[in-house]
C-alpha cells in the first residue's frame, strides 16, 4: 500500500511537471563581480493591475533575494529592484473531425470544425539596477499562462524562485 502511495505521488509530480508551461530566461552583465553587492531596494517599475499579485511578486522577490544573503534596505542600496508586469494573449487552434465512411478515400465526407481560444499569457520582467551606475546587472524573464483558479501565489513563487536559481551569477545554485 505504501509503495502504491509513493508512486502514485511521483506520477502526480511528474505529470504537474510535464504540464508547466513556465519558461524563463536570465542575462546578466558578465563583466560585473556579483560578491560586491549585499543590499537592494524594491523600485517601482511596471506594476501589476492587480494589486495583491503585486504585493506577492514582490515578496517573492524579497524572499528570493534574502535567501541568497542579501538584504533589503530602505536607503542606499547596493541594487535597485525593478518589477515589470506583462498581460497578453495566445491563440491556441483545436481542430475537431467528425470522419466520414468508405475506404482509402473512397466514401461520404465528415465534418471538420476548427476553435480558437485566447490563452492569457503573463510575463514578469525582474531587473537589477546598480544603485550607484544606474546600469543594469541582471534581468530575469518568466512567462505562464496565467489561470485565475488555482494557487496564483504558489505560481508566482515558483516563477521567482526559478529566475533566482542560479543566483548570483557563478555562485552555481548557492
Amino acid at each position: 500500500m505504501k509503495k502504491t502511495a509513493v508512486a502514485l505521488g511521483i506520477l502526480a509530480g511528474a505529470l504537474t511537471l510535464a504540464c508547466s508551461t513556465l519558461s524563463t530566461d536570465v542575462d546578466y552583465d558578465h563583466t560585473i563581480s556579483f560578491a560586491k553587492y549585499h543590499t537592494f531596494m524594491l523600485r517601482e517599475g511596471t506594476p501589476s493591475p492587480v494589486t495583491f499579485t503585486q504585493k506577492r511578486i514582490e515578496d517573492a522577490v524579497t524572499s528570493a533575494l534574502t535567501s541568497k544573503g542579501w538584504q533589503a534596505t530602505t536607503s542606499d542600496p547596493g541594487v535597485l529592484v525593478y518589477t515589470h508586469v506583462a498581460l497578453s494573449q495566445q491563440k491556441q487552434w483545436t481542430a475537431t473531425n467528425m470522419g466520414g465512411f468508405g475506404y482509402r478515400g473512397w466514401g461520404g465526407g465528415g465534418m471538420a470544425t476548427a476553435t480558437e481560444t485566447n490563452i492569457p499569457i503573463g510575463t514578469l520582467i525582474v531587473d537589477l539596477v546598480d544603485a550607484q551606475t544606474h546600469e543594469m546587472i541582471w534581468r530575469g524573464i518568466a512567462k505562464d499562462q496565467v489561470k485565475t483558479s488555482g494557487d496564483a501565489a504558489g505560481r508566482i513563487q515558483d516563477a521567482v524562485n526559478k529566475l533566482f536559481e542560479n543566483f548570483p551569477p557563478g555562485s552555481a545554485g548557492k
